[in-house]
């Protein structure tokens, strides 16, 4: 944690002294939110969000009149899902499951995405103002988990798979670019409310037909892995200048 509010620190003094012989306002905070695919308002579906993506870290914001930059390092943590119809010949698998047989394989990871955000006050009446906010994003992997379903379903039976013990895993990128746009509130010039769109350049796991796991596997959604997602958080003004 020491690490990451240094590098935050070191952030925004770059991006103060981009802006040096004008006044500026600085704050500093902790923030906590979820990573969403679909914008809801249903608690069960926040719940379930916070639970398989939560996140948390620092921002800061260096305002320049109606201009802020905003830089952020947040931890996060991804669970992904996919749909995998085993392939080839029921003695050389990896389980020795029969062919076509279907089951889930789960990717958790853990991961540091770091946006650095310009954005735009749209408007300010004191209790509440309004932002508007784009730029880059990079996310770094910093440990990932592969999990087996112990069950499979062939011809929409379900049966046990009696061992699920092995080493192959994924092997995702251990960095991918991004670009965020979104908007943001503050309530009291305290309160942050941020809801930004996370667009990806690139598949976290495009390499993953190349891994042994294809000997195995025919993965069906893999190409849904470039993390288009809402990013959904919530900070407190902690320091203020």
């Amino acid at each position: 944690m020491k690490k990451t509010f240094l590098l935050l620190v070191a952030m925004l003094m770059m991006g103060s002294a981009a802006f040096a012989g004008g006044g500026f306002g600085l704050a500093i905070g902790p923030k906590v939110g979820y990573q969403t695919a679909k914008l809801s308002g249903n608690k069960a579906d926040i719940k379930a969000d916070f639970a398989n993506h939560f996140s948390a870290g620092l921002f800061g914001r260096v305002n320049i009149g109606h201009f802020y930059v905003q830089p952020e390092v947040l931890y996060f943590k991804t669970s992904n899902i996919f749909d995998a119809s085993v392939t080839g010949v029921q003695s050389d698998n990896l389980f020795n499951l029969p062919t076509g047989a279907n089951l889930n394989i789960t990717l958790n990871s853990m991961n540091l995405q770091v946006p650095v955000l310009i954005g735009y006050e749209i408007f300010d009446i004191g209790i509440v103002s309004l932002r508007a906010q784009v730029g880059p994003t990079a996310n770094f992997l910093l440990k990932s988990q592969t999990l087996y379903d112990n069950t499979y379903t062939l011809d929409g039976v379900e049966h046990n798979i009696d061992n699920t013990s092995t080493t192959e895993k994924f092997n995702p990128k251990s960095i991918s670019w991004g670009f965020q746009a979104g908007l943001g509130a503050d309530f009291l010039n305290l309160i942050t409310l941020d809801i930004n769109y996370n667009l990806g350049f690139r598949q976290l796991y495009k390499a993953l037909d190349n891994t042994a796991l294809a000997d195995t596997f025919n993965f069906d959604n893999i190409d849904n892995t470039k993390q288009h997602m809402f990013m959904v958080t919530v900070g407190i003004k902690l320091i203020k200048l």
